[in-house]
This record gives structure tokens, C-alpha cells and sequence, in this order.
């Protein structure tokens, strides 16, 4: 038995010096031995008393891949991750935009095709669907000047008069 237990103690010595040098090795070579993400933060919108941004994190346990988080900061404390419920996984986010009683944010999944705005106001969240990216951006921008947001039919129907406008000429 005692055979047996100095093997065990010599290989958990080997081990703990190679981690121990795998860990230096890394730390020399700029890297480290675990990976982590590296994250950047959006610009910041006030709203309801609290500071919301977007978070992009690329990088660490899913190598080449981005994730998207709506984060919401009351006052001095923490950042807080706010996750709409069926939509947990952003491979693109737009926004937040803050106006008057109502904070936008769209993104859209790694599977859908289409674009997902999540209005959240003092009671609740509503969500509605755009076609795409040129859609959310044009409706951001309505917000922002002071304009009402518009549901993806009646956008539709503004963009057909937009591109009929010309005539056949």
C-alpha cells in the first residue's frame, strides 16, 4: 500500500508543476490558460432612472462567436443583464434607443431571419418583427426625432411609397 501512495503523491506532484508551468508559459506568451471573452460596451442610454447599453462578448468558451446583452445599471451598482424570455441568444443587436416613456432594442437570433424590437415601458415589454437591419435603423431614427415607432406593415407600406414615388419615368 505504501508502494502505491508514493506513486499516487509522486504523480500529483508532476501534475500540479506541469500546470503550474503550462500557466506560466501562457502568462510569457501574453495568453492565459483558461480563456475568457473579450467584451466592449455600446454607447449608453438613460431611461427610467437607470443606464441601459449593449454588451458584445467574443471570444472564450465560444471561439469566433459574438453574443449580445442588453445591460441595465441603476445608479452606482452593478450592470444587470436584461434578457427578454424565449430570446436569450442575440448573434446581432441594435440600439438601446430612449424615448420618452419607452426604451428600443432589437436584435435578432443566430436562427431567425428576421429582426425582433422589444419595446419595454413602465408596464412591460412588447415585441414586433422587422425585415431587417435597414428597417430597424430607419425606425430608430423616427424615434429619435420624435416620431412614432411603426409596426412592420405599416412600414412596409411607407417603403413601397418611397421606392413608388419616382413613377414609371
Amino acid at each position: 500500500m505504501g508502494q502505491v501512495a508514493l506513486g499516487v503523491r509522486s504523480l500529483l506532484i508532476k501534475v500540479a508543476i506541469f500546470v503550474a508551468m503550462a500557466a506560466l508559459l501562457a502568462w510569457a506568451l501574453g495568453g492565459t490558460l483558461f480563456p475568457r471573452a473579450e467584451t466592449a460596451d455600446g454607447a449608453a442610454v438613460a431611461w427610467n432612472g437607470s443606464t441601459w447599453r449593449l454588451r458584445v462578448a467574443v471570444g472564450g468558451d465560444r471561439p469566433g462567436q459574438a453574443r449580445w446583452r442588453l445591460l441595465q445599471q441603476k445608479g452606482d451598482g452593478d450592470a444587470t443583464e436584461w434578457s427578454l424570455p424565449g430570446f436569450e441568444h442575440w448573434s446581432e443587436a441594435a440600439g438601446p434607443v430612449a424615448a420618452g416613456n419607452a426604451l428600443y432594442v432589437a436584435f435578432r437570433d443566430r436562427d431567425g431571419a428576421q429582426w425582433t424590437v422589444a419595446e419595454l415601458t413602465a408596464s412591460g415589454v412588447t415585441t414586433s418583427t422587422l425585415p431587417d437591419r435597414l428597417e430597424v435603423e430607419r425606425q430608430f431614427a423616427r424615434v429619435r426625432n420624435g416620431l412614432a415607432f411603426q409596426a412592420a406593415g405599416e412600414a412596409a407600406a411607407g417603403r413601397d411609397a418611397v421606392l413608388n414615388a419616382g413613377g414609371n419615368g
